[in-house]
């Protein structure tokens, strides 16, 4: 009690921890969610508010009548207002669709993922470009992506390459002016100077919180890897610890298997020589006494002790080939016991009476076969340890239970030491979860309790 009431402390001990690991877990994958979210937004935020001033300030241009003044400063035409506008919003919101879809490409639409890149890339380029690259936060958003998806090596190398091709396009100061882009300075100019540095902090503020966002995204992400890889190299020890315990459980059940069908052997040799020996001594006994009186009988006593060897004999070569005993092979149970019996008592000169109370005694093969054996064995024992001259053996059922009581007239024994037959008969009968009693009074008594599975075959 002490044992399984420790293992269930164990147990209420082991399962918080894990349901507390579990949701820690579950927390920590909300946050990189929620955090993944804050990015979309805030460069949603920053796309809309980098087009907006730029917009807003060609209207102001227009509208004041210095668009002629404006252009000389340029060297490109600029996009209207409402086209910066909308290619920035709309290529940004494509952007941010196409990579959830390429997140979740699976299965079938695996082979779509490479082109949701393509069109992820491609509609990111527009937003930097309708924002005529005053923005490139947009990167780290891409990148944001690469690494929460689940990819293999190509995969994430792709991404990477994605990366850092986007990083180049979408730099002002690499691209912008070859393909004579209109800088941020140039839009912030038609403002007064106070609202310059407003707007420029308002960016600034964008910027910087992008890059909070993405590198507390970032180490959250290290974090849950690092803790998964833990986790696989802890199943992987425990899987290795089962294996070794596994091993070691099959190398004992091997050795627990050869003891037992030693032991059968053991308990096959014993009751089938035991019997047949027992038999051919006292038959041999028997016929020496009556050489001188009666040589004819002698004779006929030899015959029967011939017949009990063969008998033997054939018991032995079956047991060694893991069989029954032969009259089980020929007979019916109980014609088996009384063939025996009859063999034994004429051999040993014995009187046995044998009386049954069950019939039809048919049952399965594993129970009439202990059946007949321990009755063999304490007939044996009868005859060889107690000197009987009369034996009576007895079947009958109680409820469930096959009772099986051999009661000898032989010299009995003051305290009962079970010897290798007893020890055997034990051992028989435990196979069917069945009991051995004895008692020495006036003779000595084999009681066997054994359930019985009845069904069709009774």
């Amino acid at each position: 009690m002490g044992r399984m009431d420790g293992s269930s402390k164990m147990r209420e001990a082991t399962t918080p921890a894990k349901a507390r690991e579990m949701t820690q877990g579950e927390k920590r994958e909300s946050l990189i969610s929620r955090l993944q979210v804050a990015i979309y937004v805030v460069n949603f935020i920053a796309v809309c508010f980098v087009s907006s001033v730029m917009a807003y300030s060609l209207w102001s241009v227009v509208g004041r009548m210095e668009a002629a003044e404006f252009l000389r400063n340029v060297k490109i035409r600029p996009w209207k207002p409402d086209q910066m506008i909308s290619y920035s919003i709309l290529g940004y919101l494509a952007f941010v669709m196409f990579g959830s879809l390429s997140r979740k490409c699976e299965g079938e639409w695996e082979e779509l993922r490479p082109l949701f890149l393509e069109i992820e890339i491609v509609a990111c380029i527009v937003a930097g470009a309708g924002m005529n690259l005053a923005y490139n936060g947009l990167v780290l958003v891409m990148a944001a992506d690469m690494m929460r998806g689940e990819r293999g090596g190509n995969q994430k190398l792709m991404f990477g390459l994605s990366v850092v091709i986007l990083s180049t396009v979408l730099d002002f100061d690499l691209v912008g002016e070859r393909f004579f882009m209109i800088s941020w300075d140039m839009f912030l100019a038609v403002f007064e100077t106070d609202m310059q540095a407003v707007l420029k902090s308002i960016r600034s503020i964008l910027v910087s919180t992008n890059l909070v966002l993405f590198i507390w995204y970032t180490a959250l992400l290290i974090q849950e890897e690092y803790r998964e890889r833990e986790r696989i190299q802890s199943l992987n020890g425990q899987l290795e610890l089962a294996n070794r315990k596994l091993k070691s459980y099959a190398i004992e059940a091997e050795k627990n298997a050869e003891v037992r069908e030693r032991n059968r052997l053991a308990r096959e040799i014993h009751d089938t020589l035991g019997h047949a020996l027992t038999g051919i001594i006292a038959g041999v006994d028997a016929a020496v006494m009556m050489m001188d009186i009666a040589p004819d009988s002698a004779k006929k006593q030899l015959e029967k002790v011939s017949e009990v060897a063969r008998e033997g004999m054939t018991d032995v070569r079956r047991s060694m080939n893991s069989l029954r005993p032969d009259a089980l092979e020929k007979l019916e149970l109980e014609d088996a016991i009384r063939k025996m019996l009859k063999d034994m008592g004429e051999t040993a000169k014995v009187e046995i009476v044998f009386d049954n109370q069950v019939h039809p005694l048919n049952f399965h093969e594993d129970e009439e076969e202990v059946i007949y054996r321990v009755i063999q064995e304490a007939t044996t024992n009868a005859i060889r340890h107690g000197k009987a001259s009369y034996i009576k053996i007895g079947i009958s059922k109680v409820d469930q239970w096959l009772t099986i009581a051999v009661k000898d007239n032989g010299c009995g024994c003051s305290e009962v030491k079970p010897g290798f037959g007893l020890k055997h008969m034990r051992e028989r009968l435990a196979m069917l979860n069945g009991t051995l009693e004895c008692s020495s009074e006036s003779g000595f008594l084999v009681a066997a309790n054994i359930p019985i599975r009845w069904g069709e075959r009774n």
